[in-house]
């Protein structure tokens, strides 16, 4: 670089605004090179700041001669031109008091349209040669009362006619200047966004805001005259190349690099076309040693040693428009080079630094590329999310004025991107994901696709990735090959790709994995969509393909060629089976090998896991030779996995459908009835009547209490821990899955409820972690033994929540109850100890209605538990309890509400579900009957009054209330809750439960993740559908005695003789609704 003088930078006070800035460095900064391009090898021309001054100026007398007109004029641009001749054509614009309004000729006609009209604005400005096409459907588009006139954009001959070497000796004629200060509120330029969620949309740029994007450090930052900077390949109509070729030179006086202009003798030519080699051959003819990208174009390099020798000769290599992969990210860096992100918004500017230092420290530590610090000239609002990330929102200041405003409680704007901390260095942030990019499946699990996308577009066989699944049970993933990659046979893709996509799994909750089967490929004929910066516009792509996708549900859902192509076992016995299982439930697995003998359900699986690995069973059967298994497929139930939860059961199972024909006729098919039958046979073997002794108070008790973090837990805990008669609580809960401590997870649910954290402090709780299901509950023998030698009251509250699964998945917590028993009966304390079990008036959930309320004793036909495990086995276990001669009582617990301090509801649970719901709807749904809920605090003291009490206990109680109240009574009252809460603007009407879910349901029918998020209610549409009809049923009946929604009724005089609490307990009001709707408001639910 021949040695020039130093540049004089303009002031960024606002005495100098961008419609100065060509004149400012024609005064102070001439002979700079603004624009660089090598025409050929080894050769270079520069374009001095008075060269492209002038080039404005004849501009500005192109497109407004003699300053006629109105100021402030819109003028589309939509060309396809030379990067030299596009921003003197904006500057020019601008200099010219007209307003230019660069557009993506990659926008759809009715996008265009769209923007034009919003604005008003009636003149364009634009290449015809290139663009008719687009030009004529515009046209054809635009409504007869909205006038407007196409004109062409002035030659590059015309506004550099002296093409780089220009000078102060050549003709020039200056154009005339305005009259007058300018407004630092007028609207000086329009950029219009991305369009990724719809029709792209104009954004207005002031003085003020333009004035503040080039004082922010993305253009200040290259300030520097030893700077060359290569962005030739930038689209010049975007956000970035409107920061990099037009504020870089003028505000900051910095030269770039650009490609070598086409359209000098021939304005039809069009520009050169952007690859990743021609990058870098003008970037070495110009001498460019930064370059600024968009990720593509390095995951592109980084597999070419060639190009990663070229990368490493730059002072850093900056990209923006998107994520680059951390796998390549990772491998750059370690080879020495300087990877610098730039995140910015056409709503807010470049909002970080670029060449600044990031660490805080000296020397700028490679590994941090990832990493971004904010300007120091921007106001950053961070808002929690609930995966313990942030929301990006910028307030409006004086050196950083955002130009849309979308908040509502002050001036600034909310970006929608997700943000994580740096977890040691403070100031260090890196973008996650999109608010709106997160995928609320049917299950209420958020997915953030983002960093799985990124995983995954790191394998050379794919150009672009998406993933899918919003509203439904799992996710599944859109893929673009790369080109020259062909797809000719879709199974062999999925098996090579599939290492990468283990890769993204192992990174990401299981609830987000990806299965083989939900891969889906894209059509050559019909490509991603892409916005201009080369990112994948999501919601336009999934659109095309959505058709392809529901197809893909249908299948897996409905099981229909379930699984093709799967390779059957080399043989069907038991022991080929189980090796081919063992195979296929690791790949499902995530790669993790599973134990045979062991519960598939305890080892992670979920009824996902259970659908895929039943429709690969489905596959082997069908494609096997052996007519008798292609039969068998025939016999293969929905609930196969959940019936045989281990491998070895199912291999045996398998095995024997193919031998028999008939899943009626295999060993160890049994009825419902008969399966409780057994599993309460298999854990009370050993359990006889207990001879018992005097009955004595628990005073000075020693209390183990199971299951202590969740909600009943928590309000147990704490009423213990205030009960000065308890002299010890061992608050017993299995290991954690998580880093949070047993003390944590604890004081986190206490705060939740508005209790007392200090009491966690007490001397007399003891924290013990374990697994219950384990032989002396999986502790060492010296705890087991401190806790069996003294416990004198046992609260068994820990069981699995999952409404889903099968009696035999529940196994593990009804060996637990048998361990937990087995330590009663080996206490000194036998005889007068107490143990009370939680159970769930879902172990009565086949009752007949007919035969009134459920009775307060143990029934011995286990067909009233039959319908779903999770009630089979609580029944289970009061039997073994009833079988076990303890002094022991089971607590059918009902409906649960939020109860005293502070009203805490878990917000999943069905009500607070269909209260925000209704919000959102408009009404609050109506039900014929009663309402029993209980509120915790009474479910609590209810359990401990038996506990406590010098009575010999009931073996079991319905825990419901006893004077349960009307339906409509508590809607009214929630009613007048939202209104004080002021969640409602004014009292929502209160509509039939059907008419309410007809509702519901034709918003389930267009929801999207806006819907699933204020509507939640939609992701528990059947339960609701049941309440719906069942109340359609109560009404013809005419009955209001029943309990609302269907359920059965249950009686309590026992519960009410054994617990004062339940005898005195009044009707749940409008006190404890003006407790459930400030809770779930400041807990974020409302």
């Amino acid at each position: 670089m021949t040695t020039q003088p130093l540049p004089v930078y303009p002031p960024l006070d606002g005495t100098v605004l961008l419609s100065d800035l060509p004149d400012f460095n024609l005064q102070h900064n001439p002979t700079l090179p603004a624009f660089v391009y090598s025409p050929i090898p080894n050769s270079i021309t520069q374009i001095s700041f008075l060269e492209y001054a002038h080039a404005c100026h004849r501009v500005a007398h192109a497109v407004r001669p003699n300053r006629a007109g109105p100021e402030g004029e819109i003028v589309a641009l939509i060309a396809n031109t030379d990067t030299i001749l596009y921003q003197a054509l904006v500057a020019g614009m601008v200099r010219a008091g007209v307003v230019p309004f660069p557009i993506s000729p990659r926008n759809s006609p009715e996008a265009v349209v769209s923007m034009l009209q919003k604005i008003s604005c009636h003149r364009v400005l634009t290449t015809r040669a290139s663009l008719s096409p687009l030009l004529a459907s515009i046209a054809s588009l635009t409504p007869t009362d909205f006038p407007f006139s196409i004109e062409e954009i002035p030659t590059l001959a015309q506004c550099y006619p002296y093409l780089g070497r220009e000078t102060y000796n050549d003709t020039f004629v200056p154009y005339p200047a305005l009259q007058g200060p300018q407004s630092m509120d007028d609207v000086i330029l329009y950029i219009h966004s991305s369009g990724s969620t719809g029709f792209p949309k104009p954004i207005p740029q002031t003085n003020t805001t333009v004035l503040h994007w080039y004082s922010l450090e993305c253009v200040t930052d290259f300030r520097s005259p030893t700077l060359r900077t290569a962005v030739m390949h930038l689209p010049s109509f975007h956000t970035m190349g409107i920061i990099t070729q037009l504020y870089m030179p003028l505000a900051s006086v910095s030269s770039i690099s650009v490609y070598p202009p086409t359209s000098f003798t021939d304005h039809t030519k069009a520009p050169v076309l952007p690859t990743s080699d021609n990058i870098i051959e003008h970037s070495k003819n110009t001498r460019a040693n930064a370059a600024i990208v968009v990720p593509t174009f390095i995951e592109m390099w980084s597999s070419q040693p060639e190009s990663v020798e070229w990368l490493k000769t730059l002072q850093f290599i900056a990209f923006g428009g998107g994520p680059l992969s951390f796998k390549v990210g990772d491998m750059l860096a370690r080879t020495g080079i300087d990877i610098r992100p730039i995140y910015g918004g056409t709503e807010f500017g470049g909002t970080t630094t670029i060449t600044g230092d990031i660490t805080g420290q000296k020397a700028r530590k490679l590994e941090d590329w990832s990493w971004m610090r904010f300007s120091n000239r921007v106001k950053v609002r961070w808002i929690p999310q609930k995966d313990g990330n942030f929301e990006c929102q910028f307030l409006s200041t004086k050196t950083h004025q955002v130009s849309v405003e979308n908040l509502p409680d002050c001036k600034g704007y909310a970006t929608s991107d997700i943000w994580e901390p740096h977890p040691t260095r403070e100031g260090l942030w890196r973008i996650t994901g999109r608010v709106d990019d997160v995928l609320i499946l049917a299950s209420g699990e958020n997915v953030v696709p983002a960093p799985m996308e990124n995983i995954i577009i790191s394998s050379p066989l794919v150009s672009g990735a998406l993933i899918f699944g919003r509203g439904r049970n799992q996710v599944g993933v859109l893929l673009e090959p790369s080109p020259g990659v062909q797809v000719d046979d879709l199974v062999e893709f999925r098996n090579k790709i599939w290492p990468i996509i283990e890769e993204a799994n192992k990174a990401s909750p299981t609830f987000s994995r990806i299965f083989k089967e939900m891969i889906l490929v894209t059509k050559s004929e019909k490509p991603m969509l892409r916005a201009a910066k080369g990112t994948v516009t999501r919601k336009a792509t999934l659109n095309i393909y959505e058709k392809e996708i529901d197809a893909l549900y249908e299948t897996v859902e409905a099981s229909t060629d379930a699984a093709n192509n799967v390779e059957p076992p080399k043989s069907w016995s038991e022991g080929d089976v189980e090796s081919w299982l063992v195979s296929h439930t690791a790949d499902i697995h995530s790669g993790k090998k599973v134990d045979v003998e062991v519960d598939l359900f305890e080892q992670g699986f979920d009824s996902l896991s259970a659908t895929f690995l039943r429709n690969r069973i489905i596959g082997a059967l069908r494609s096997s030779s052996d007519a008798n298994a292609q039969k068998a497929a025939f016999g293969v139930t929905q609930e196969l996995v959940f019936s045989f939860p281990t491998i070895k059961q199912l291999a045996i199972h398998i095995a024997a459908l193919v031998l028999h024909g008939n899943a009626a006729d295999v060993a160890g098919i049994t009825s419902a009835k008969d399966t409780i039958n057994k599993m309460i046979d298999k854990y009370s073997v050993g359990l006889g009547d207990l001879v018992v002794s005097n009955v004595q108070s628990a005073a000075g008790a020693v209390v183990l209490l199971t299951g202590s973090t969740g909600g009943l837990g928590s309000y147990l805990l704490e009423s213990l821990l205030s009960n000065a008669d308890v002299r010890k609580v061992y608050a017993y809960n299995r290991s954690s899955q998580t880093s949070a401590s047993i003390f944590d997870r604890q004081k986190d649910a206490f705060v939740d409820r508005g209790f007392d954290s200090a009491l966690l402090c007490l001397e007399k709780l003891v924290f013990v972690e374990g697994n219950s299901a384990l032989p002396k509950l999986g502790l060492q023998d010296s705890l087991f033994e401190e806790i069996r030698t003294s416990t004198t009251v046992l609260i068994h509250n820990a069981w699995r929540l999952d409404f889903n699964l099968s009696l035999a998945s529940f196994e593990p917590n009804i060996r637990a109850t048998r361990n937990l028993i087995d330590l009663a009966l080996a206490s000194p304390h036998t005889s007068t100890l107490r143990f009370l079990f939680t159970s769930s008036i879902t172990s009565a959930q086949a009752w007949d209605h007919s035969k009134g309320p459920f009775p307060e004793d143990v029934q011995t036909d286990p067909g009233v538990a039959v319908g779903g495990g999770y009630g089979e086995g609580k029944y289970v276990a009061e039997r073994l309890l009833a079988k076990s001669g303890l002094q022991a009582s089971s607590f059918r617990i009902g409906q649960v509400c939020g109860g005293i301090p502070n009203g805490a509801w878990s917000t999943t649970d069905w009500v607070p579900s269909f209260i925000k719901s209704s919000v959102k709807l408009g009404a609050l749904p109506d039900a014929q009957g009663l309402v029993s809920w209980l509120p915790m605090h009474a479910v609590s003291k209810a359990i401990l009054d038996v506990a406590f009490s010098d009575k010999q206990p009931p073996i079991a109680l319905n825990i419901v209330h006893p004077r349960p109240v009307e339906w409509s009574t508590v809607m009214r009252d929630v009613r007048e809750a939202l209104l004080a809460a002021k969640v409602s603007s004014e009292a929502l009407p209160l509509v039939p439960f059907g008419e309410w879910f007809e509702h519901l349901e034709r918003r389930a029918k267009t929801a999207d993740v806006h819907d699933m998020s204020s509507i939640p209610a939609i992701k528990l549409l059947s339960f609701f559908r049941m309440i719906s009809s069942a109340d359609a049923t109560i009404r013809k009946s005419g009955r209001s005695d029943v309990e609302g929604g269907g359920a059965a009724t249950f009686s309590t005089k026992k519960s009410q003789a054994a617990s004062p609490t339940l005898n005195n307990l009044q009707q749940i009001g409008s006190d404890d609704a003006q407790r459930w709707i400030p809770y779930l408001s400041t807990s974020g639910h409302l």
